[in-house]
């Protein structure tokens, strides 16, 4: 079997399919809001690190206590793109995620258009600068607090740091570093011109590999806290939007569906 976790922005959800495809189990904790700014920012929309990992593992206990632990061969997680986080070199949250739903960074966009271009931007990233793309998060954070950006070893994104939190690994893949704004579509790498001219250190972004790489193996606190068996493999995913494309047949034409 194989277990899928989808991030989603209203429930985490847990699947176990068989090799046939057909769903033998399933799970899911509401996606929470959090503000702990609530006084001065009412307005800011978060989530909490440990509440995305509390409900990942709470949702795959659900599905361990139904279906043989041993059997499942491969984990692989999928979500919301452009939500991430500061983390240290441990892989601990030096601050929450900053939610999709947050305008807070439309004074970043406006500074990226009027310093590095809409058109240029969407040659190199394939996106236009919106306010919710994390680039904008990061350059927020170097204005408002330097101090953890400073302390910072890598952003991830939030796919990426359950990737990390089930088994030590930090990396993403072309999918999720789309929505960073800073990866080149040509070169399949970080922008070396974007990353210059937003001015974002460049340690912060973690290593792209291809969707699909076995990226490490569930280690044996992410087994206690899940059900999941150590050493099952952690598969790199990718963006939601981008992995539903599959099932529906719009990689092919003529085969997607209405």
């Amino acid at each position: 079997m194989i277990a899928a976790i989808d991030l989603g922005s209203t429930s985490i959800k847990v699947f176990v399919y068989d090799e046939n495809g057909v769903r033998v189990a399933a799970a899911s904790r509401p996606t929470e809001r959090y503000n702990p700014c609530a006084d001065k920012h009412p307005e800011w929309v978060f989530w909490n690190p440990d509440g995305i990992w509390g409900g990942v593992c709470a949702a795959f206990r659900d599905v361990t206590a139904s279906v043989d632990a041993r059997a499942i061969k491969g984990v692989a997680v999928t979500g919301m793109g452009m939500d991430g986080v500061p983390v240290d070199a441990q892989g601990n949250a030096l601050y929450p995620f900053i939610s999709w739903h947050c305008g807070r960074t439309a004074p970043q966009a406006k500074w990226w258009e009027e310093n590095i271009g809409a058109d240029r931007t969407f040659a190199i990233a394939g996106l236009p600068p919106w306010a919710m793309t994390a680039a904008m998060r990061v350059r927020w954070m170097m204005e408002h607090e330097p101090d953890i950006i400073k302390a910072a070893h890598k952003w991830l994104l939030i796919e990426d740091y359950v990737n990390c939190r089930l088994c030590g690994v930090m990396a993403t893949d072309p999918s999720m570093a789309t929505c960073m704004l800073l990866f080149d579509q040509q070169a399949r790498q970080w922008s070396e011109e974007l990353v210059a001219a937003s001015g974002i250190p460049r340690h912060l972004l973690p290593d792209v590999l291809p969707s699909g790489t076995r990226l490490g193996e569930i280690h044996a606190e992410a087994a206690r806290l899940t059900g999941l068996a150590e050493g099952t493999p952690v598969i790199l995913g990718g963006h939601d939007h981008l992995c539903g494309t599959l099932p529906v047949g719009r990689t092919v034409r003529g085969l997607s569906r209405t």
